[in-house]
């Protein structure tokens, strides 16, 4: 086990500084001393390595270079993917249905409706001065007051929940 400084393997590696000090900082290489271990080094490398990377290093005597790093992501391999792909699929089929069966209702479809009544509520409850404010002013007893704005948002709510 010969161990190299980081400059030296990376210049063996054809790798950036930066890359190999990323994976030191992050721990998933081992320092021994101050110097790396390449085998252990290489193992980490492999290992979050896309595994269709080696395909494309492969020469016509099929000798197989050594994987390029991709980034600190684990690979997935091929069972796992399709395993994720169809459970993927498997969920959209079911979306698919229950907005066709009426179950699901488009998000944006919502907050516009929402929206929408929320300014209904908000319109029809700012109208109360221009409504009341007259008969209001005249009115000098504080019950009969009380009463005529309570009727009033009786009145308002009443219609705002008949009308869909």
């Amino acid at each position: 086990m010969k161990l190299l400084s980081q400059s030296e393997f990376v210049k063996r590696q054809g790798w950036s500084r930066q890359y190999v000090g990323k994976l030191v900082g992050s721990g998933k290489i081992q320092l021994v001393n101050g110097k790396i271990d390449p085998e252990q080094a290489m193992a980490v490398i492999k290992a979050q390595s896309e595994p269709s990377n080696e395909l494309r290093t492969q020469t016509k005597s099929e000798a197989v270079l050594p994987t390029s790093p991709t980034d600190s992501r684990q690979a997935v391999d091929f069972v796992t993917a399709r395993t994720m792909r169809e459970a993927f699929k498997a969920k959209m089929a079911k979306m698919d249905y229950e907005e066709k069966a009426g179950k699901l209702t488009d998000a944006s479809k919502v907050k516009a409706d929402a929206f929408r009544a929320g300014r209904i509520v908000r319109d029809s409850l700012l109208g109360i001065p221009d409504r009341l404010s007259d008969v209001l002013a005249a009115e000098q007893d504080p019950v009969q007051v009380r009463k005529l704005l309570i009727d009033e948002l009786e009145t308002i709510l009443n219609e705002l929940s008949s009308n869909p």
